[in-house]
């Protein structure tokens, strides 16, 4: 398998959600592209900054 370089998950060359790059082994089911990535956050009304504590919750 190859890694799913247009995940929206994968930053700097590892995952940023799991503790192992799995999609190098199969299918990932966190996989979606970083287009679908914002519908869904749009979609849902969440957004990244959960940080801060300031994300919507749902």
């Amino acid at each position: 398998m190859s890694l799913q370089k247009e995940c929206f998950a994968y930053r700097i060359g590892r995952c940023a959600i799991m503790t192992e790059t799995i999609c190098r082994y199969g299918t990932c089911s966190f996989f979606k592209t970083k287009e679908q990535d914002q519908l869904d956050r749009q979609r849902y009304g969440t957004n990244k900054d959960h940080a801060s504590g300031k994300g919507k919750s749902i």
